[in-house]
Order: C-alpha cells, then sequence, then structure tokens
C-alpha cells in the first residue's frame, strides 16, 4: 500500500490502523538550549497535557516522564510516540535519553515542522507553543525519523569531521584577516605566489621578514640565504620578485607600522595552531577510516582520508536509507519542482531543505572523483561541452558519484574499475526523461540549476590529495 509521505508513513499506518485514536499519544517536544516545551495530545489532536516547560536536566526529564506516564494511565495508551525538532546539536542528549527510558522517539525536521505551522496560517507567527501544536500534526500525520544510531568508531567519526570542519572554517576567516595586514604591512607580498597562504617561503616570509624594508636591505642574496637557513628553498627568480615588490611597495609612516606586525604576529602564531589542529584531526580520521564503513571508498581515485571520513559521516548508517536516492533527497541537493496546471516552471534551485553535512559531503565527493577519475573527467566535460554552467555539472557529477559511493557502503565491496565501466556502457544511452531534464546521461542525476551548498572543507594543501 502506498502512502503520500513514503515508506515511514506506511510503517506508522501499519500499526495504528484499527487502533483508538484516543489511545494513541503524540509528544511533540520543541527543544532550546538549555530548556524545552512538551505537549501531550491524542490522535483526534485532543491535548492531554497542556504545554509545559521543563529543563534539559535529569530533574527536567523526570517532569517530562511523568506527563507522559501520566497521559499513558489517563488513556490505556497502546502507542507513545515522542518526536523531538532536531534542533542542531541541542536536541541530541534529550533524544538519548528518551530512548535510554524505552520510547520511542523520531526527529522532525525544523523546515517541515514551519510548513505545518504555515497550513494554520501561523507560519510568521512563531511561538514554542505553536511549534509544539504543529509537530502534533506532524507526529499524528506518521511524519518524524528514527534518530541515528552510531557505534562507537562511527561516532568519534562525526565528531572529528565536525571538529576538522570548524578548524577549516576559522582559517579560512583568519587567513582573510592575515591577508589584510599584510595589505598594510607588505603591499604585494602575498602576489608573489600564486596558492595564497600555502607556499612554504610564503609561510617564512610571513612569520620572520614581513617588513619590506628588510627585505630591501637583504637583497636577492639575502633573501635567498634568511630562507635557505630555514629549511625551506626558494628559486632565484621567486626571491627576485619578492625583492622587486619590496622596492615599489608603500608603506605606513613609521609611526603606525609597529603594531601591524605585532598583530600580524599574533594572528600567524594563531594560524599555524590551527593548521597543527587540522593535521591532528586528519590522523585521527585516517587511523578511524578501516574501522567505519566509508573506509571502503579509498579505492576511488580522487577519494582520500578528508573525503571518505566527511562523506560516511554524513551518511551514517547506508541502511537507514530505502536506497541511494532517499539519501540524496535527504541532502537537499534535489531540484525544486514547480508544476501547475499543466505547466512546469524552469530553471529553478536545488531545494536545499536536508542535511548541509551531507550536501557539503557529496559536493566535495564529486569535486575528487571529478578531478581524477577518467570517466567521471569526461563526463563533466561532456556537461560542459554542452554548454552547461560548472556548477552544474559539478552537481551532476556529484550526484554521480554519490550513487556509486552508496552503493559501496551499502554492500562493503571495494571499487573495481572493470565493473564500473560495464555498468556505465550499460547505461549509455539517455532516455526521453532524462533528455527532458538535460543533464543526466548516466545514472539520472539532478537536473540543471545553479545553486551550490556552503563551502567545502578542503584546505588549498589537500585539495589535490583529496
Amino acid at each position: 500500500m502506498t502512502f503520500v509521505n513514503g515508506e515511514l508513513q506506511a510503517r506508522f499506518m501499519s500499526r495504528v490502523r484499527g487502533l483508538d485514536p484516543q489511545r494513541c499519544l503524540a509528544v511533540p517536544v520543541d527543544v532550546g538550549k538549555a530548556v524545552a516545551m512538551a505537549l501531550v495530545a491524542d490522535h483526534y489532536g485532543e491535548i492531554l497535557v497542556a504545554p509545559f516547560e521543563f529543563a534539559l536536566t535529569e530533574a527536567g526529564f523526570g517532569v517530562l516522564s511523568a506527563a507522559i506516564t501520566s497521559a499513558r494511565h489517563q488513556r490505556d495508551a497502546l502507542v507513545v510516540r515522542v518526536g523531538v525538532e532536531a534542533a542542531g546539536h541541542y536536541h541530541r542528549t534529550l533524544v538519548a535519553r528518551l530512548q535510554a527510558a524505552g520510547l520511542e522517539v523520531v526527529e522532525l525536521n525544523p523546515r517541515a515542522v514551519k510548513d505545518a505551522r504555515g497550513q494554520q496560517l501561523l507560519r510568521t507567527l512563531k511561538s514554542d507553543t505553536r511549534d509544539c501544536g504543529a509537530m502534533a500534526e506532524l507526529l499524528i500525520r506518521g511524519s518524524g525519523r528514527p534518530p541515528q544510531c552510531r557505534d562507537e568508531a562511527l561516532a568519534k567519526q562525526t565528531a572529528w569531521v565536525a571538529h576538522r570542519r570548524r578548524k577549516v572554517a576559522a582559517q579560512v576567516v583568519l587567513a582573510n584577516q592575515i591577508h589584510g595586514q599584510l595589505d598594510l604591512i607588505f603591499p604585494g607580498l602575498t602576489g608573489c605566489f600564486a596558492h595564497g597562504l600555502d607556499a612554504a617561503t610564503l609561510r617564512v616570509l610571513i612569520r620572520d621578514l614581513p617588513d619590506p624594508d628588510r627585505v630591501r636591505r637583504l637583497g636577492v642574496e639575502g633573501i635567498l640565504r634568511f630562507v635557505r637557513r630555514r629549511g625551506v628553498h626558494m628559486s632565484r627568480p621567486k626571491a627576485e620578485q619578492v625583492v622587486r615588490a619590496a622596492h615599489v611597495a608603500l608603506r605606513l609612516p613609521g609611526t603606525e607600522r609597529h603594531a601591524p606586525l605585532v598583530v600580524l604576529a599574533a594572528d600567524w602564531a594563531l594560524f599555524e595552531a590551527l593548521d597543527q589542529q587540522i593535521h591532528d584531526a586528519t590522523t585521527r580520521l585516517a587511523a578511524l577510516l578501516p574501522k567505519t564503513p566509508a573506509g571502503v571508498l579509498l579505492g576511488i581515485p580522487g577519494v582520500g582520508v578528508v573525503t571518505a571520513s566527511s562523506y560516511g559521516a554524513a551518511i551514517g548508517d547506508p541502511m537507514r536509507y530505502h536506497d541511494a536516492g532517499s539519501a540524496y533527497r535527504a541532502s537537499g541537493l534535489v531540484p525544486i519542482r514547480y508544476e501547475s496546471a499543466g505547466r512546469a516552471r524552469s530553471r529553478t534551485g536545488i531545494s536545499r531543505e536536508g542535511s548541509v553535512e551531507l550536501r557539503r559531503a557529496i559536493i566535495d565527493l564529486g569535486r575528487g572523483v571529478g578531478l581524477h577519475h577518467p570517466d567521471f573527467i569526461t563526463y563533466r566535460r561532456q556537461m560542459l561541452a554542452r554548454g552547461k554552467p560548472p556548477l552544474v555539472a559539478l552537481i551532476a557529477v556529484s550526484h554521480r558519484a554519490h550513487r556509486l559511493a552508496f552503493a559501496m557502503l551499502r554492500s562493503q565491496r571495494p571499487f573495481d574499475a572493470d565493473r564500473w565501466a560495464r555498468a556505465v556502457a550499460g547505461h549509455r544511452h539517455r532516455t526521453d526523461e532524462q533528455a527532458r531534464h538535460g543533464d543526466t546521461a548516466t545514472f539520472g542525476g539532478p537536473p540543471a540549476r545553479r545553486d551550490l551548498p556552503a563551502q567545502h572543507t578542503f584546505t588549498h594543501a589537500e585539495a589535490a590529495s583529496n
């Protein structure tokens, strides 16, 4: 039997079909940082326990548990289902405590809660009480997804991936600040190097020789000796370029130079500390990867430790998704579709309704595979040759790479280049439906769109290896 909201709703409805709605209870919980609000209602929508607040502590959990127990005894309930809005990380400890108490728990997507509130014409009138009412409606309909259960290795992988991503983001912000300081202290220095702050010689100059006056006095030979003594090789043409930049650089007055130099030194020390933390996190992930399902992905060309770990952590247990398409929809990369009266709106973007981490992981996967696997390189070039924008081509390549990686996660079979080539050969001919949407010759990828998720989590130095 088919249900509007798919398999999860079908499973729930098979459990409550034929039961008295008064004996089926919904317990929506709207979680905040320190407190949460809940109510208890039956499947007629009648409120048994009015909305109440409780602290996110053991004592507060006791208040929630007592309310659920009271309503259960009052109605001799056969089904009690607790729904918690997935609010960043705030909900996770409460969900774990509810599961430990033996209660059935599902997580509700915040966007679904907002849409349910909008159906009551209250989209712009948000409050915890209204959110609880909207969540109760979702629970009664059978919405909600069981929380992800991670074993120890997967939990560690998820934590280290998130830690590394935060440090990379902080380093990107700090790098922009360092560029700003260098524009005051030594204009033109970073322009001598093509790869930002990744060049070893540039790092030596920023740390130990950021003053253009000193560079001018040392000259080319002095610069070469200075850098060599610090264990870094610098080519003579590069040294000449840096010295020329020092000669033409505009400089601040002497009274204003000291403070920016001190700030630059402090910022650079923090930048190097973040570098070390990123390296340590990558080392941890490399050790954890063989113990997780994502370890099998290392056999795919262009997939390194960071890419495989990020994708594995974002997917979690692949068995919780019906297929690769379900996981792709959960990422929010599927195209927005708008049809009415037989007419469809063209050139819509991606939905962005789903996991940001999974969206980033799939894009990073496609970026790596699309640069190293010959078939994916060819596929991307074909799309570009057909006039597709680069971002559209990247999304389609990412979709294709996701389907490959997801199948490997499920089967735990290593990458087989010959088997992949045979599979691709069997799907060369596009269907009319694919041709109409125009972008997915193989494996039915997404139609054309320009949207992309937030920035990926590679440092420049790792882009080539991941």
